[in-house]
């Protein structure tokens, strides 16, 4: 027997050791192992299936890249034993092969960073009313019953109340238990169905406001008789009911989470202004778009002295969105207070906020979150390790996040105009997602924090105009923008659509990016919707919204309309092409970091007869940022990165060859799909002319009729049109 093979025989007999006693007693409650697989078998997509299968140890889910979690029983370490020592198939021999390792999930994996006697610290420093414990979800009915049972039974042994099952819509298997004293951790840690146990998360709305004047009617107009705007819900602190102006804006108001005694309206006032009249507030400086929205006021923030848990938090949520089906774009401008975004799992409230979005066809816009670390960073940014990253609810896969860039300077600021902010908390997302997708204003800073004369112009209470700074405040900007798309087309913009057009947008301001700005900035600053949905002369954009289907995985079309003034005399093709596509992936909250369940791709390029006399497919736009692979091992970006369901595609040409050219979308599944759906995406291309002389538009509809592709033009509202001629 080779070495390796008696190495994993002493990891298994060790998984035995850790677990025996609850094996032996009760064979029908599962234990879990965490699996870690060698980064070559990560390289090559590898996962040990055939080692790992129903009848030994099936894997139930994972974490980082390359670590498996597996169902564990006596039977099953029983038969992985036996096909670790005597396997001789190819196939087991492969899976055996890509094992590095094989450990007991233990007690400190389920209490999180310092382990149990860290959490135990933190409880009996804090005294929780509650702590949150997560239960591992096997799979199987029979196994996921009989931990229940269990949990039910240590709480009863350690006198504790009955745990309380939270009603995640992502299946994740969250209880609150009250009473927990700091004694009671180990045994709950310890158990050998809990996945995690911590205290509840909360939130916070945080910022500083410093007052520049009362406000005045002509800096804060009133809605338009006749014109039907778009609505915009924020989840907030409440606007101030107390402010007439404010409130002509409002078109109605929840307040029954809390009362209003308990409620501290600055921050949700700001953030209320600047979606209704962000553009007048700040001096009608042009870096603010023109967008106006109504406004959904729901009341979720309570005052500082009160914290604000997750569970309650989602509550608010879960009932705002049923209540207000109409409202597509929910503004948060709130985050987590003590944990920031990790590369191998995404955040249970993140995760809860995307099975929202796919149930009730709605869009979180949410902050990146605020760095307030003195002295802050400047630009180009120092290294400040993991501290400044993003905060959760960033890191939901399918919302958008926006970070801030300055817009106006003083000899004391940290940054230039179009930096990101230095308080501006960076990406990347979970599994290297890129996060934040785009970014606005949010006010510059010195490096303590001083922003007068620097900062966002809104509104607090008692009507007052005041200046303040932050991601908070960055995130309704782009919350209105991405309203105004979607209701700003005569015909319904989906919501994978109207994400696309934001993020591309901001890609085709922005110009192309390298891999160390995507972290701070996104793909850059979206403009104004009546840009994003018209053209000019030289520039063309195209959309598609194909269905792929799992029998097939591609969508192709030949014959891209490349326009004549791309063709230099000799017929090769000049001019600059973008690209971005977004599509909703089906998710599994169980994976970790393989979250995201299946990858969508985008190649447009030449098509012509090869020497083999058949065409061949050439890709001539690459995925961007080109350099993105310098920052991460190749290996985690082809299991992250490219698994992200908001990606950006650019390159300039100058004499590229090629008569036909086409455009193909590739599906790929990970592996654990149990039932392969259709995958619906949202593309968009753009042609430009970098001299803006060419008739890039005309030409590109004379192409397009030729070779009989369809063209519809995307009609602007004439709500947009008119602000645009103002």
């Amino acid at each position: 027997m080779d070495e390796q093979r008696q190495s994993l025989l002493a990891e298994i007999a060790g998984v035995r050791k850790q677990f025996g006693d609850i094996l032996q007693r009760r064979s029908h409650l599962p234990a879990v192992a965490r699996v870690v697989l060698k980064k070559e078998a990560l390289a090559k997509s590898h996962r040990p299936t055939h080692l790992f299968e129903k009848d030994s140890c099936p894997i139930i889910g994972g974490e980082d890249f390359g670590h498996l979690l597996v169902s564990v029983t006596n039977t099953g370490l029983a038969a992985l034993e036996k096909d670790v020592a005597r396997g001789t198939t190819a196939d087991l021999k492969a899976d055996v092969s890509t094992l590095r390792r094989i450990e007991p999930y233990t007690a400190d994996d389920a209490a999180g960073d310092g382990g149990v006697a860290a959490l135990q610290r933190l409880v009996a420093e804090r005294r929780p009313e509650q702590i949150r414990l997560r239960l591992f979800k096997h799979g199987r009915s029979r196994a996921d019953g009989a931990i229940f049972e269990e949990l039910l039974a240590l709480a009863q042994s350690l006198k504790l109340e009955i745990p309380e099952s939270l009603p995640y819509l992502s299946e994740l298997r969250m209880f609150r238990i009250r009473g927990v004293t700091a004694d009671a951790i180990p045994a709950l840690a310890s158990f050998v169905g809990t996945q995690s146990i911590g205290l509840v998360p909360e939130f916070e709305v945080t910022a500083q406001y410093v007052p520049v004047g009362q406000l005045k009617e002509a800096d804060f107009p009133a809605p338009s008789p006749g014109v039907e705007y778009p609505v915009v819900g924020v989840i907030d602190s409440g606007t101030d009911p107390a402010n007439p102006l404010l409130q002509a804006w409002v078109v109605d108001r929840d307040e029954e989470d809390v009362p209003r005694a308990d409620q501290d309206n600055a921050h949700g006032s700001f953030v209320a202004g600047l979606i209704a009249n962000g553009f007048y507030l700040n001096h009608k400086d042009p870096q603010f778009p023109r967008t106006q929205c109504r406004i959904v006021d729901v009341v979720a923030v309570p005052k500082r002295t009160t914290p604000l848990r997750e569970d309650d938090l989602l509550n608010t949520i879960r009932r705002a969105v049923r209540k207000y089906p109409d409202v597509r774009v929910w503004n948060l401008s709130l985050s987590r207070k003590d944990k920031v975004c990790c590369d191998d799992a995404f955040s249970e409230f993140g995760m809860e906020l995307d099975k929202i979005q796919q149930e009730f066809d709605v869009t979180f816009v949410s902050c990146a979150g605020n760095f307030q670390e003195l002295p802050l960073r400047g630009w180009p940014p120092e290294d400040l390790g993991e501290r400044d990253r993003i905060h959760p609810p960033a890191d939901s896969a399918l919302g958008i996040s926006v970070g801030a860039v300055a817009h106006v300077d003083r000899p004391s600021s940290r940054v230039r105009p179009r930096d990101p902010s230095p308080f501006s908390r960076r990406g990347p997302g979970a599994a290297f997602l890129p996060k934040p997708e785009v970014g606005h204003v949010g006010g510059n800073c010195d490096g303590q924090l001083n922003y007068r004369q620097v900062g966002v112009l809104s509104l607090s209470t008692n009507r007052q105009v005041c200046e303040a700074i932050g991601t908070s405040f960055s995130t309704p900007i782009v919350a209105s923008i991405l309203a105004n798309i979607r209701s700003g087309a005569a015909t319904p913009v989906s919501r994978t659509l109207a994400k696309a057009l934001l993020v591309h947008s901001a890609a085709l301001g922005h110009g192309p990016i390298d891999a160390a700005e995507l972290r701070y900035r996104g793909f850059g600053v979206p403009g104004d919707p009546s840009d994003v949905l018209t053209c000019p002369p030289w520039q063309a954009t195209l959309i598609f919204e194909p269905e792929l289907q799992p029998s097939k995985k591609v969508f192709a079309r030949a014959d891209f309309p490349i326009p004549q003034c791309f063709r230099r005399p000799d017929g090769r093709v000049e001019g600059e092409f973008l690209m971005t596509l977004v599509y909703d992936p089906p998710l599994n909250p169980s994976a970790g970091a393989e979250y995201c369940q299946t990858n969508v791709d985008v190649s447009l390029g030449t098509y012509d007869v090869g020497k083999e006399g058949k065409p061949a497919h050439e890709s001539k736009i690459p995925l961007e940022p080109r350099d993105y692979s310098k920052l991460y091992e190749q290996h985690l970006l082809e299991h992250g990165f490219k698994w992200s369901p908001v990606k950006v595609y650019r390159n300039t040409l100058s004499a590229t060859g090629g008569q036909r050219w086409r455009l193909m979308l590739n599906l790929l599944y990970r592996a654990t799909v149990p039932t392969a759906e259709p995958q619906r995406a949202a593309l968009v291309v753009t042609l430009i002319d970098p001299s803006r002389q060419k008739p890039v538009y005309d030409e590109v509809v004379r192409a397009m009729r030729t070779s009989g592709w369809s063209t519809v033009d995307l009609q602007v509202s004439p709500r947009l049109q008119t602000r645009g001629r103002n």
